[in-house]
């Protein structure tokens, strides 16, 4: 992890919780985890400690949810940039004459969620458009300390699927048992569903979790409306 020399409230970090990326190289840019106060980040917040950051390095930029406000300059920062996630809630994202060319010229992936400000950049710019992930459910079965994560997933050119991650105790104290599931899903999945008839599809172990998540109720509700391959263009 990596902490802004500018902002003391922006970190970055190397790992970030999904199925897989469309390329490696991920770093994360937020606030540190447990700060409810959000971030605005900028260029300089790259001048870093421990140890120095290189954005040359990182192909795969996620802006995290307590980030709100992106400043000109900073994604302009990534020359090798090639997927950008953007999972905060912020109003736009300022478009530079660099920036334009930057994501033109890698044929940069724009992920978020509908009507977002990762959308609309998208669509500004002729990019690819992915919806992010969605975490559905999580779990915790208390009898074997273990714990499973369901997030439904897009990827371009595929599917829509369910990833089933499941981390247990190992054999020894050193390591973690588990493993990951892939179910595919059909494309129109989501026709005529409402919350609780996606909730149908899983134990009932996921239900009230399920049933409670906003984003993915705002998830099937909009893709039903817009129809076929909502999640990417």
């Amino acid at each position: 992890m990596y902490f802004s020399n500018l902002h003391e409230n922006v970190v970055f970090d190397t790992w970030y919780p999904c199925p897989y990326t469309l390329y490696g190289n991920v770093l994360t840019v937020g606030a540190p985890v447990g700060q409810k106060r959000k971030v605005s980040v900028c260029a300089g917040d790259l001048d870093v400690n421990p140890g120095k950051l290189n954005p040359k390095e990182f192909m795969t930029l996620v802006i995290e949810k307590s980030v709100c406000d992106v400043k000109k300059g900073f994604i302009e920062s990534f020359p090798n940039l090639m997927d950008l996630i953007v999972e905060a809630d912020i109003p736009s994202i300022p478009v530079t004459p660099e920036l334009e060319s930057l994501l033109k010229r890698n044929k940069v992936i724009v992920r978020g969620t509908f009507n977002s400000a990762a959308e609309k950049l998208a669509n500004k710019l002729g990019l690819t458009f992915i919806h992010k992930n969605i975490t559905v459910a999580r779990h915790y079965d208390e009898q074997h300390s273990e714990r499973t994560t369901l997030t439904l997933s897009f990827q371009k050119g595929e599917s829509p699927f369910i990833w089933e991650d499941v981390v247990c105790p190992g054999w020894a104290a050193s390591n973690n048992g588990g493993g990951t599931l892939r179910h595919d899903l059909p494309k129109d999945f989501y026709k005529g569903g409402s919350i609780e008839d996606f909730s149908n599809h899983f134990g009932s172990r996921y239900t009230e979790s399920i049933l409670k998540n906003a984003e993915l109720t705002a998830f099937l509700k909009e893709a039903a409306r817009r129809g076929s391959n909502a999640w990417t263009h």
